[in-house]
């Protein structure tokens, strides 16, 4: 034995100095503590075969006898384990196993077999007896290939005239696929373990021995021991054990009829209903499987082709396609080889060598002649060997295509790109001369084929230096600009600035303006979704970058020149944004779907006008600021929250009082001429509510309650909730009438926010009948706790003076009337 290979028996047997029972006997090759414990959990000590055992077999009889062959990776190589009934240990109780297991911890040294070729190999170890059990030993040689399942042996069985077995074949060949792609494990039920050994040598021998190396099996379990989530693809089972099968497997049994279907239709069908998708597979095994010679010829080629390649994790159907390909009386299963080849075909097959024609022919025909033909190969091919040949054809003729190349807009790009990839060969050798023929066409051509490459990941110098060199002197002359179209011109923008350059250095002034007029600024929701560097983001770039050198021309540059400092400098965004009044949607266009950094808006909202994106930016502001700065949350407040939701939802109660002082911090920091009539009408209709309920405001709305026409404004703003019943009018003047009293009673003159409500009260007490004017006065006296004649007196003169000074006006009743129609 070698460093390669381990091994272990274990059995029942009395060893010297123990108490005798199930015990690992003897070891051999090194085996580590982790490989003996892989190798033990494989282990089965139970083996029920079917039908009566001899109680003294011959050795002829042990030697045709049953026996169970597994085999499977494990963490540090291949495991197989040959376990054979020994009949009865040492203390005479019957159904005792010896089981014999190998490791070989480099199974990937060539010359590579197939796991199943070990089926009844000399080197197994199948004493029978308490006696020869306690004198077996490990073997010291290599571990050899029985001559029970060999290429020939499995073509005579699957070709047998006696017994038709090509329709089960087919059946489990598609089911293993299934099962090597995680799909379920196959069951498959035999008449013996030799049968069994033959049926996987069938499915071993038509994939590669790499590929083989994953089938793992098990020649002889009962239904009892076959593990769902073991790991293990295809086992076999006694056909009388397939009715205790649970379900979650495939099951097919050789003796019954499996009705085939056929690709791309029906599946087929077993005795017991199981479907099985057709694979490529299998057709082409329907073809090959035809006679012995070629069928055995067949086995040759798949062996031959698959070391020609890199043989790990080949698809199991690509060596027979390869194969079949190579062979011309193989016709009715060329379409599907083909196919199979394009799909599945590794990288680099031997230079020079049969597989490497084989692939490069089949491919050159999947991709066609032309541009056209290679165009929808992309999309027709799955992604593999064919589809990776199918991108570098298209390109290479692509650039070289006058027709292609002169098509409107961009041009495509396809489902797939080189980037983060090596470009392919083909290509680079194709660049040059495409280049060299751009360039005597003229600079828009150069521009369009650079272009191309570029967004298709390909890297190359002589990409870059020829915008360098041949495209950007030319773009100098406005003639050869009018050639190049927007979306050219769109993509020299994302070559131009991809370099880092966020000022565009590298670009003149009309150049700039050139690319910055292919296409107008995108809308704030265009920008949201847009990519970087695709066509919405450099449309904003440049506009943006063009609007910092040279200012904003059109509606959104400004908002494009915001957002291109927050892209290329955003430690600078936020002050940036802070700084000025911008028009909301041109900071809704730079900000996209981040966050507005600290106070960022604060300015906006206050010294903005009222329009659609104000109340957008200021209930983003909310949105975004949960528990972020309280400053610009009250601020967004006052221009989102209208005076109804305002009293309705509370907030005249939870929130004025909390955002006062932070009104009061912003107006003290903003210039006068800054704050926006809008803002001041809005933040003194909140004042006139908190006036109302006994809510603070801000003492700077005094101030603002003087310009002309603010206070006005906001009264009539709230006029609106007392025809809708949020406001009793009756309490509305009560309380402007207990201020004013309150005022002439101590010699202090109002507030002017206090004489809005005075305002707002004489428009009231002037629609007033007797019945209400009375009201007021009884509220008043409640409030101010004084019931006495006197002071009632004097309250009724207050209310008829207020009504008399604002006579002339509809009645309540009136106003609320008018209101009620104005509804219908």
């Amino acid at each position: 034995m070698t460093s390669r290979y381990g091994q272990l028996a274990y059995t029942s047997f009395d060893a010297v100095g123990t108490a005798g029972g199930w015990q690992l006997k003897e070891t051999s090759g090194g085996l580590t503590p982790t490989e003996t414990q892989a190798l033990m959990a494989g282990v089965h000590t139970v083996f029920r075969p079917v039908g009566q055992t001899p109680d003294f077999p011959t050795p002829e009889q042990l030697e045709q006898g049953p026996r169970r062959l597994a085999y499977r990776y494990v963490p540090d190589g291949a495991g197989y384990w040959h376990t054979f009934p020994a009949g009865s240990d040492s203390t005479g109780r019957p159904g005792n196993v010896f089981a014999h297991v190998l490791l070989d911890r480099a199974p990937e040294t060539h010359p590579r077999c197939r796991a199943i070729q070990r089926w009844r190999s000399p080197h197994w170890l199948q004493p029978y007896g308490a006696a020869a059990v306690a004198r077996a030993e490990l073997p010291g040689d290599l571990p050899e290939l029985g001559e029970a399942v060999t290429k020939d042996s499995v073509v005579a069985f699957a070709l047998d005239t006696t017994t038709w077995r090509l329709a089960t074949l087919f059946a489990l060949l598609d089911a293993v696929a299934a099962a090597l792609a995680d799909g379920p494990p196959v069951v498959l039920g035999v008449e013996s373990p030799d049968a069994a050994a033959q049926w996987i040598g069938l499915v071993s021998f038509l994939m590669s021995p790499g590929t083989a190396a994953r089938l793992s099996f098990s020649t002889f379990d009962r239904a009892d021991q076959v593990a769902l989530h073991g790991g293990q693809v295809l086992s076999a089972v006694p056909i009388e054990d397939l009715p205790a099968i649970e379900p979650g497997v495939v099951v097919i049994s050789e003796s019954e009829t499996v009705s085939l279907g056929e690709l791309g239709g029906d599946p087929h069908c077993t005795a017991g209903g199981h479907r099985i998708e057709v694979t490529r597979w299998s057709v082409m095994a329907q073809v090959v499987l035809l006679d012995m010679a070629s069928a055995r010829g067949v086995l040759d080629d798949i062996d031959t082709l698959s070391s020609q390649v890199r043989d790990d994790g080949l698809h199991p159907a690509w060596p027979i396609a390869m194969a079949v390909a190579g062979r011309p009386e193989f016709a009715d299963a060329q379409v599907e080889a083909h196919e199979v080849i394009a799909a599945y075909s590794p990288a680099g097959a031997l230079v020079g060598s049969e597989a490497a024609h084989i692939i490069a022919d089949v491919l050159a025909a999947a991709v066609g002649l032309t541009t056209a033909d290679a165009w929808r190969a992309r999309y027709e091919l799955p992604d593999g060997a064919g589809a990776t040949y199918a991108d570098a054809a298209y390109f290479a003729r692509a650039v070289a295509d006058d027709a292609w190349m002169a098509q409107d807009g961009p041009i495509p790009l396809g489902p797939r790109t080189f980037h983060g990839k090596p470009t392919p060969s083909s290509l680079r050798v194709a660049i040059g001369p495409a280049l060299e023929r751009a360039r005597q066409q003229g600079a828009d051509r150069l521009l369009r084929v650079v272009d191309l490459l570029l967004r298709a990941g390909v890297v190359d110098d002589r990409l870059s230096a020829a915008l360098a060199d041949d495209v950007m002197p030319g773009l100098a002359d406005p003639a050869v600009r009018g050639l190049i179209g927007a979306a050219d011109r769109l993509s020299l923008g994302v070559w131009l600035l991809h370099d880092g350059d966020a000022d565009g250095s590298a670009i003149g002034d009309d150049v700039l303006d050139w690319l910055a007029e292919a296409a107008p600024v995108p809308d704030p929701a265009e920008l949201v979704s847009a990519q970087p560097w695709d066509s919405v983001w450099i449309r904003a770039a440049l506009r943006g970058l063009r609007s910092r050198r040279r200012g904003a021309r059109d509606p959104g540059d400004a908002g494009a020149q915001l957002w291109w400092l927050r892209v290329t400098d955003p430690e600078k965004f936020e002050a940036a944004a802070a700084a000025s009044v911008w028009n909301p949607s041109d900071l809704l266009l730079a900000v996209g779907a981040e966050k507005l950094p600290g106070r960022a808006a604060v300015r906006t909202l206050v010294g903005g006008a009222d329009s659609a994106a104000m109340r957008e930016l200021a209930a983003k502001v909310i949105d975004d600021n949960e528990n972020g700065d309280g400053v610009v949350v009250a601020c967004a407040a006052v221009r989102h929250i209208e005076p109804r939701d305002w009293l309705h939802q509370r907030y005249l109660h939870t929130h004025q009082s909390p955002y006062t002082p932070l009104w009061e911090q912003v107006l003290a920091e903003c210039e006068p001429e800054s704050v926006h009539p809008d803002f001041s009408v809005r933040l003194l209709t909140f004042a006139l509510l908190g006036v109302l309920a006994a809510q603070p405001y801000p003492q700077a709305c005094n101030a603002l309650a003087a310009e002309t026409g603010c206070g006005t404004r906001a009264v009539e703003r709230v006029l609106p909730l007392v025809d809708g019943g949020q406001l009793a009018p009756v309490t509305v003047v009560a309380i402007s009438l207990l201020r004013t009293a309150a005022a002439e009673a101590a010699g202090y003159a109002l507030a002017p926010v206090d004489r809005l409500a005075g305002v707002l009260a004489g428009k009231l007490a002037a629609t007033m009948g007797s019945a209400d004017a009375e009201s007021v006065v009884v509220l008043m006296a409640q409030l101010s706790g004084d019931c006495s004649e006197g002071t009632m007196r004097g309250y009724r003169k207050m209310v008829t003076r207020l009504a008399t000074r604002r006579g002339g006006h509809p009645s309540l009743a009136e106003r609320l009337r008018g209101s009620r129609g104005r509804d219908e």
